[in-house]
């Protein structure tokens, strides 16, 4: 267990913002303004005084994905780019300490890869459009949630909503709900940081050029929905 120095801090500074990808490549585009609606996270807030996620004792953040975590049709190990999500919400309390990310991927490709990180405050899982893409339904993925969640052991498991997907909207919407359910029996926090994104099951006009990925207006809501959601969990105490 690392050795935590807690200290006075007076406020976190809001995330930065950007960012395209998912789970092939993505075009990057300049995109329409993102309108600031249906937001489902909370609101960043500052952190209690001495509590984790302050510059003086970060949280530490594995995540692991497709195209939309990694920065389109890459490797996340190829280093962070303005189209990666976590580039905008990391810093000043959160501290991005490593996981796997892979253009193109299904949730059982990444199992297979990610390797463990030692102390893991919070992993943040964000996969499954590739798996509506190839018709794999939730049942046969679901081991493979479990799998990552064992590899990297963090202490919070945040599993991120997949976006809207113009392809098949109906079929991303069934396994999003399989997937919120099962992540409730689990006892790990379900997000959904696309709030913005979406008009009923499609995107919303301008936030995306191919129905899949969300411009880079977008990413940047995303990269601060999820930092919000890596400062309230960890707020949160462990069960048991």
């Amino acid at each position: 267990m690392r050795t935590v120095t807690r200290a006075l801090v007076g406020g976190l500074l809001a995330a930065s913002l950007a960012v395209v990808a998912g789970c092939s490549a993505a075009p990057r585009s300049e995109p329409e303004a993102v309108a600031d609606t249906h937001v489902a996270v909370p609101t960043e807030q500052a952190a209690p005084q001495g509590a984790l996620g302050t510059p003086a004792d970060p949280v530490r953040v594995a995540v692991v994905g497709d195209s939309l975590t990694a920065g389109g049709g890459r490797m996340l190990s190829w280093g962070l780019t303005p189209d990666t999500w976590i580039s905008y919400a990391k810093g000043d309390g959160v501290d991005y300490v490593g996981g796997w990310a892979k253009g193109g991927t299904t949730v059982q490709e990444q199992a297979a890869h990610v390797r463990p990180i030692s102390d893991v405050d919070v992993l943040v899982l964000m996969a499954g459009t590739n798996d509506v893409r190839l018709h794999i339904g939730f049942a046969e993925a679901a081991a493979s949630y479990d799998s990552i969640v064992s590899t990297i052991h963090a202490k919070h498991v945040i599993v991120g909503a997949i976006p809207p997907y113009d392809r098949d909207p109906r079929a991303a919407a069934v396994y999003e709900q399989q997937l919120r359910r099962y992540v409730a029996t689990k006892g790990w926090d379900f997000v959904d940081p696309w709030g913005f994104a979406r008009d009923g099951l499609r995107y919303r006009a301008g936030i995306s050029v191919d129905g899949i990925h969300p411009v880079t207006a977008g990413y940047q809501r995303l990269g601060e929905n999820y930092r919000a959601a890596i400062l309230r969990v960890v707020s949160t105490p462990v069960a048991g």
